[in-house]
């Protein structure tokens, strides 16, 4: 008997059959769509709120590529689901490289780890390239006695249970990084979620929680009231370069990192999907593209779709063990 999850990637694989032929009927044969491509505008979806870092980054992409390639590129948000409405819409679609979807891919990854998907975000979608970065920080409030990582976690081993962390809430990599952390150090504090990053810096400043698990963008505005002690990351992050990482530091723990990503259909043809990583390739070197990333509060940073497919291969295994760890404890 098939489940729920092979029911619903029947169809959607029937849908996509059906967008194919239609595609290859009206435009073609595909080496011709390709070597055309883009012969239109192109849809960029966005599968966050207008006005967010993550929707700021892909509408900074979609511009530059405009340019680049010689056609609207027009950014859609198409919420919901974690990122699965959009990609939802790339696997039904065409696969001719004229419909792209943003994802920030720790979310994108972590919310098919919490809840089966109808999609397999290694299985049912092509990754692109990478262009921007977005990694998890230890913050705690610029009055917080606690200058260093080593300090904080010293004094919650002190007294467990005693301190609060607060993150974006259960299933985020916010959350995920948080949890992995106190596991690798064994601190036991209590774990507080909230909705949105802005609700996570209040409840900081105000005193209600002795740390946060935060990005680099919620810093920008807030420099002489936050201390951030350690980057959850394999790199330093580049709008913070003095803060250390949490590996500098000894701690050997499972990190999720979120890049922004752009993925399509997995049938585009590889001469579609080549244009785009090299036109993408281009934007992340140009100057006011990283500019306006670093203002945002966001490192930009370039990966083939080959580098992110490899990146989430050597993760996930890691990933599923804290995901798993967290709904056996109820957090």
């Amino acid at each position: 008997m098939l489940t729920t999850k092979a029911l619903l990637r029947r169809a959607l694989a029937a849908g996509a059959a059906l967008g194919l032929l239609g595609g290859l009927a009206a435009a073609g044969s595909a080496p011709a769509a390709a070597q055309d491509y883009p012969s239109r505008s192109v849809e960029l979806l966005i599968p966050f709120s207008a006005g967010g870092a993550n929707d700021q980054v892909a509408r900074a992409l979609a511009a530059r590529l405009e340019q680049r390639l010689g056609q609207p590129f027009v950014p859609v948000n198409r919420t919901g689901a974690g990122g699965y409405v959009a990609a939802q819409a790339i696997v039904t679609g065409q696969p001719d490289g004229h419909m792209l979807a943003h994802q920030s891919l720790g979310t994108f990854i972590l919310t098919s780890l919490f809840k089966e998907q109808a999609i397999d975000p290694q299985e049912d979608v092509r990754y692109v390239a990478q262009m921007a970065q977005l990694s998890s920080a230890i913050a705690v409030s610029s009055e917080s006695p606690y200058e260093t990582l080593d300090e904080l976690i010293a004094a919650m081993k002190e007294a467990p249970g005693d301190f609060s962390w607060g993150h974006t809430g259960q299933g985020g990599f916010h959350h995920v990084n948080g949890v992995s952390l106190m596991q690798a150090t064994g601190v036991d504090a209590v774990d507080v979620p909230f909705q949105g990053s802005s609700a996570s810096v209040a409840a900081l400043l105000g005193g209600h929680i002795d740390m946060a698990v935060l990005s680099t963008s919620n810093y920008l505005g807030f420099e002489d009231e936050l201390r951030f002690l350690a980057f959850i990351s394999e790199e330093r992050d580049e709008v913070l370069p003095d803060v250390p990482t949490v590996g500098e530091l000894g701690i050997d723990m499972v990190m999720v990192e979120t890049p922004s990503v752009i993925i399509v259909n997995k049938d585009t043809p590889d001469e579609i999907v080549q244009t785009l990583e090299t036109a993408i390739e281009e934007v992340v070197a140009q100057d006011d593209y990283k500019d306006a990333l670093r203002k945002m509060g966001i490192t930009p940073q370039f990966a083939t779709g080959e580098e992110v497919t490899q990146r989430i291969e050597r993760n996930i295994d890691g990933w599923r063990e804290i995901i798993e760890s967290t709904k056996e404890a109820g957090q």
